[in-house]
C-alpha cells in the first residue's frame, strides 16, 4: 500500500529557510562574493526579472488581501494589503529608474533607483512593524479598508514626488568609483533594525498563538532584515551582492504572500469548512434527535405546509413522510394560537387527544411537536375510576357517592322530593375473614352487592363505604318508603351464604337519615345515617333505626365527656370513696370496697355509671385501674399506721386489666410502693371476665393468689354461674349481686337464689358477701341464712376516707354497729 509522504510543519520549514539564508548571508559578508558565478552584464536583465516578479507578488498580496473571504477582515490584512500595493508601485519606480532604464522623469540613474528603493523599504518595514503590534482579533469593515487604500495611494504619490522632485535635497546615496555613501548605508542599517525588531515581536506572537500567519510574517521580516545586509555590502550596483539582496527580497515577498493568503483566504475557508461540517453535524444530530424523539415532530414551511416529519409522526398520524410532504398542517393538526391540547386527526383514521407545542426556527420554518395523550387520558380515567369506585365490587366509593349525593339533594330540593340515605352494615363479618379467609369475605361482599342491587328502584344508588358497610341513596323516598326498603334489605340477609360448601348466616343493621327541613349537605346526611346505624346495631341484629336529634346529641355528649375524662385523668380529678363491709356475726367493720369517683370542677361529682363504660371503651380504664389500686393500697396502709383495726380493702379490676400480661407484677408493685401486707388487699373480678378464657384466667388467678391477696367473684349469679370454675379457681369470696338481695324478703325465688349461693359458698369453704343491703329485714334474712358479710346503704353508703376514720373513732362509744 502506498504511503503519503509526511508533510513537514511550516514552523520547521520556515526555521530551516531562515537559518540557511542567515548562514549564506554571513558567508557572503565574509568576502566570499567573488566565488559566486556572476557577470555584470547579466545584472540588468536579472534585476528587471527580479523586480517584475516582486511587483507581481506584491500585487498578488494586495489582490489576495483586498478580495479576502468575508465582509470583515483582520486589521493586519487590511494594513498589509494596501502596503503591498504601495511597495509594488514604488518598486515599479525603482525598476524604471535604475541605470540603463528609461527613468520616470528623465534617464535612469543609480541614485534615482536607490531613492525609490529606500522609499519602498521604509513602507514595508513600517507596515511589518505596525502589524507586529496590531491586535490579532481585531477586524475592520469596508470603510476602513477603503481609507487604508487611499492612504497607500497617497504614500505612493508622495514617494514619487520626493524621488523625482527631491524637495528635501537628500544626500547622495551612491558615488561612482567610490560605492555606497554613508547616508545610504545608515538608512539600510535603520531598515535592518526595524525589520529585525518586527521579526522578533512577530516570532514571539507566533510562539504564543501558534498561528501560521504570524510565522510567515516573522519569516518575512527576518528575510527582509537579512536581505538588507547585502545592500550595505555591494560596491557596484551591478555586482552579485546587490543581486543576492534582490533574491532575498523576492523570498520575503513570497513569505508575505503566504501570510496574507493564509489570513485572508485559507483561514476563512477553513472556518467556513468547519462551520459547514458543524452545520452538517448539527443537522445530522437534529435529524437523529427527530427520529429518536418520543413525540411526533413536524417541520412546517411557507403557507403552513409540512416539509419534514419524523418516524414517530409517521406512525402517529398514519401517513408516510413522502405523502405528508406538502400537505397543509391543519389536515393533521388543527390551527391554534401557541401551545394547546387539541384533538388531532390521523390522515385515514380517528381523532386522538394531543398536546401541541409550536416554535419558530431561525430558518423561518416552524416546528410543531405533537405528544399523543391517549395513554395519559386512559390512565387518568383509570385513576379516577380507582379514586371514585371500589376495586372489589365496582361500586362507587364514599367519595363518589358524596359527590353524587350533593347533586341528588339539590335536585330533590328543586323538585320538591324527599330522598333517604341508608347505611347498611353486616354483623360479625370478621368471623368470615377469620374462618374462610379474605377470599371468602370478598365472595360474601360480592354476593351482598347482587342481593342489594336487586332491591333498588331505578335511579337509586348503591355504594360501598368500606369494609362491610354499604350506602344506599333512595331518590324517591319518605319515612314509609325508607322503612320498607330497610326491611327488604335486612330480609335479603336471611338467606344463607354458601362458602366452601358450608351455609353461613349473617345479620345486618340499617341506619336511615332523611334531610331535615332546614336542609343539609351530603356529609351531614351521611353522618346522620351512620349515627342511626350505630344505634340500630346497639339494639341487636336485624334492626333499623331512623336518625333523631337525640342520637346526635348523645354522640356529641359522649365525645365531650371523653375529652373531659382524659383531661380529668391528667389533672388528677379522681378520688376514692369507701363502702364498709360488715361482719354479720360480730357486727364490726372488717373491710371496705374502694369505689372511684370523678370530682369535676364544673359537672360536680360524676357517677361511675356515666364514665366507667366510656373509660373501658376508650382504653382509659387501664390508667384509671392502676391509679385506684395504688390509691387504695396507700390509704389502707395509712389507716394501719394510724392504728385503725385491720381492714381488707377490695378493688375492682376491669376485664382489660385482667387480660393484659403482668397483672400479678403490677399488683405486687403497688403493694411494695405502699408497704401494705398482701392479706389486706382483695381483688374483685366479674364472672364474665374470668369466663372468656378459663385456662388463662386460672393462671392469672393463681399468680395473684401466690402474692397472698384475697380474690372475689363480683356480681355472682348474673353471669355464667358455672360450678366447674368455682372448683378450679383459687377464689376466696362470692359476692351476691344486689339484684337478688333487693327482693329477698318479698320474692321467694330471689330468697331461694340467695340461700343457694350462701350454701354453695360455705360448701366450697368460701365467704359469702351480700351487696346492696338497704333494710333491716334484708340484713336479718341474710344473718338467719348464714351470710358472712353485708355491704350496702343499710349500714353505710360509700364515704370519704375521713368519714371512715371518724366511724372507727365512734365505734368505742356506740358499741356494735349492726343490730
Amino acid at each position: 500500500m502506498r504511503r503519503h509522504a509526511r508533510k513537514i510543519p511550516s514552523t520547521v520549514r520556515l526555521s530551516i529557510l531562515t537559518t540557511l539564508l542567515a548562514l549564506f548571508m554571513a558567508w557572503l559578508a565574509l568576502g566570499n562574493a567573488t566565488r559566486l558565478p556572476w557577470d555584470p552584464r547579466w545584472y540588468l536583465t536579472a534585476h528587471t526579472a527580479m523586480e517584475v516578479f516582486s511587483v507581481v507578488v506584491a500585487m498578488l498580496v494586495f489582490a489576495t488581501g483586498w478580495h479576502g473571504i468575508g465582509r470583515d477582515m483582520p486589521i493586519r490584512v487590511a494594513l498589509l494589503s494596501p502596503s503591498a500595493l504601495a511597495v509594488g508601485l514604488l518598486d515599479i519606480g525603482h525598476l524604471m529608474s535604475v541605470d540603463g532604464m528609461p527613468g520616470v522623469a528623465g534617464p535612469g540613474s543609480v541614485g534615482h533607483g536607490i531613492e525609490f528603493w529606500l522609499l519602498a523599504r521604509v513602507v514595508s518595514a513600517a507596515a511589518l512593524l505596525v502589524a507586529a503590534f496590531a491586535p490579532r482579533e481585531r477586524t475592520v469593515g469596508r470603510r476602513v479598508r477603503g481609507w487604508a487604500l487611499l492612504a497607500a495611494l497617497g504614500i505612493v504619490a508622495l514617494g514619487f514626488w520626493l524621488a523625482v522632485a527631491d524637495p528635501l535635497g537628500l544626500p547622495a546615496t551612491y558615488v561612482a568609483g567610490q560605492g555606497l555613501t554613508t547616508f545610504k548605508i545608515g538608512c539600510e542599517l535603520v531598515l535592518i533594525v526595524l525589520n529585525a525588531v518586527a521579526a522578533l515581536f512577530l516570532l514571539r506572537r507566533a510562539l504564543v498563538t501558534r498561528l501560521r500567519t504570524d510565522r510567515y510574517l516573522a519569516a518575512t521580516a527576518a528575510v527582509m532584515a537579512l536581505g538588507g545586509v547585502s545592500f550595505t555590502l555591494y560596491v557596484r550596483p551591478d555586482d552579485v551582492v546587490n543581486f543576492v539582496g534582490h533574491v532575498y527580497k523576492v523570498i520575503a515577498y513570497l513569505c508575505l504572500h503566504r501570510a496574507i493568503w493564509v489570513a485572508a483566504v485559507q483561514a476563512p475557508y477553513l472556518r467556513l469548512q468547519r462551520s459547514e461540517r458543524s452545520l452538517a453535524e448539527s443537522e445530522a444530530s437534529f435529524r437523529s434527535l427527530m427520529e429518536c424523539a418520543p413525540d411526533a415532530i413536524l417541520l412546517v414551511g411557507a403557507e403552513e405546509r409540512i416539509t419534514m416529519m419524523n418516524a414517530r409522526a409517521e406512525s402517529l398520524f398514519g401517513v408516510a413522510r413522502e405523502t405528508a410532504a406538502g400537505l397543509p398542517l391543519d389536515v393533521l393538526v388543527p390551527a391554534a394560537a401557541g401551545d394547546a391540547e387539541l384533538d388531532c386527526r390521523r390522515l385515514y383514521g380517528a381523532v386522538f387527544p394531543a398536546e401541541v407545542r409550536r416554535a419558530g426556527m431561525p430558518s423561518g420554518q416552524q416546528v410543531a411537536i405533537v405528544r399523543d395523550l391517549s395513554e395519559r387520558r386512559r390512565l387518568e380515567r383509570a385513576l379516577v375510576e380507582q379514586l371514585t369506585h371500589d376495586a372489589l365490587t365496582g361500586l362507587p366509593n364514599r367519595n363518589r357517592i358524596l359527590e353524587t349525593l350533593d347533586e341528588a339533594i339539590a335536585a330533590a330540593r328543586q323538585d320538591g322530593r324527599t330522598l333517604a340515605v341508608l347505611v347498611f352494615d353486616l354483623h360479625e363479618f370478621r368471623k368470615i375473614n377469620s374462618g374462610y379467609g379474605y377470599g371468602g369475605g370478598d365472595d360474601v361482599l360480592r354476593e351482598c352487592v347482587v342481593r342489594l342491587s336487586c332491591l333498588l328502584a331505578g335511579g337509586d344508588m348503591l355504594a360501598r363505604q368500606g369494609g362491610n358497610e354499604f350506602i344506599v341513596v333512595q331518590k324517591q323516598s319518605g319515612e314509609t318508603a325508607a322503612a320498607a326498603l330497610a326491611v327488604r334489605l335486612l330480609e335479603s340477609m336471611r338467606e344463607p351464604f354458601l362458602l366452601d360448601g358450608q351455609r353461613v348466616f349473617l345479620a345486618a343493621s340499617v341506619g336511615i337519615a332523611l334531610p331535615p327541613a332546614n336542609g343539609c349537605g351530603a356529609h351531614e346526611l351521611l353522618q346522620m345515617a351512620q349515627v342511626a346505624m350505630a344505634a340500630a346495631r346497639a339494639e341487636g341484629p336485624t334492626r333499623y333505626r331512623f336518625h333523631t336529634d337525640a342520637m346526635a346529641q348523645a354522640i356529641r355528649e359522649r365525645v365531650d365527656l371523653e375529652a373531659l375524662l382524659r383531661h380529668g385523668i391528667e389533672r388528677n380529678q379522681f378520688a376514692l370513696q369507701y363502702q364498709p363491709r360488715v361482719d354479720l356475726a360480730s357486727g364490726t367493720v372488717i373491710g371496705v370496697e374502694a369505689l372511684v369517683r370523678w370530682r369535676h370542677p364544673v359537672l360536680g361529682l360524676v357517677p361511675p355509671a356515666r364514665f366507667i363504660p366510656l373509660a373501658e371503651e376508650t382504653g382509659l380504664i387501664d390508667d384509671l385501674d392502676m391509679w385506684v389500686l395504688d390509691e387504695a393500697c396507700a390509704r389502707a396502709a395509712t389507716w394501719r399506721a394510724q392504728g385503725l383495726p385491720p381492714l381488707r380493702v377490695s378493688v375492682n379490676l376491669s376485664a382489660r386489666q385482667f387480660q393484659q400480661a403482668g397483672l400479678a407484677q403490677r399488683v405486687q408493685a403497688a403493694l411494695e410502693r405502699s408497704s401494705l401486707p398482701p392479706a389486706c388487699l382483695e381483688i374483685e373480678i366479674t364472672e364474665s371476665t374470668v369466663m372468656r378464657d378459663t385456662g388463662e384466667a386460672t393462671s392469672v388467678l393463681r399468680s395473684l393468689k401466690a402474692l397472698g391477696v384475697a380474690l372475689s367473684i363480683d356480681d355472682f349469679g348474673t353471669g355464667y354461674s358455672s360450678l366447674s370454675y368455682l372448683k378450679r379457681f383459687p377464689i376466696d369470696v362470692l359476692k351476691i349481686d344486689r339484684s337478688f338481695v333487693s327482693d329477698v324478703t318479698a320474692d321467694p325465688n330471689d330468697a331461694a337464689i340467695a340461700c343457694a349461693i350462701i350454701a354453695l359458698a360455705h360448701t366450697l369453704n368460701l365467704e359469702a358477701v351480700a351487696e346492696g343491703v338497704e333494710t333491716a329485714e334484708q340484713a336479718a334474712f341474710l344473718r338467719e341464712n348464714g351470710c358472712d358479710e353485708i355491704q350496702g346503704y343499710y349500714f353505710s353508703p360509700p364515704v370519704w376516707p375521713e368519714q371512715i376514720e371518724r366511724m372507727f373513732a365512734e365505734k368505742t362509744a356506740n358499741g356494735a354497729m349492726v343490730n
